[in-house]
């Protein structure tokens, strides 16, 4: 595991070398840098993607992240929205 990095372009610069199978992303980052353009990047890539955040309000189209959880987060709550949703049988 690789990071964590506090600019999108050293998290593209990261992710080019050897992708993920999910990134946990702030909306906020370095110097005032907001995260859109890294999440939209990582999307485009198939990168589960999971937002920490420390705001309550975000904009973020439906669909963008598998999930936007709340700083703090508790521990096994962040690890268990790094896994993909189990199929049921059937699908």
């Amino acid at each position: 595991m690789d990071g964590p990095v506090a600019t999108t372009a050293d998290a593209m610069r990261l992710v080019s070398k050897s992708a993920p199978d999910a990134a946990i992303v702030d909306i906020n980052l370095r110097d005032g840098e907001l995260s859109y353009e890294l999440i939209d990047w990582l999307q485009d890539r198939g990168i589960r993607i999971v937002v920490l955040t420390g705001y309550s309000d975000i904009s973020l189209q439906e669909g963008k992240v598998a999930v936007i959880l709340q700083k703090p987060a508790r521990d096994e709550v962040l690890i268990a929205s790094l896994r993909e949703p189990e199929q049921s049988e059937g699908n």
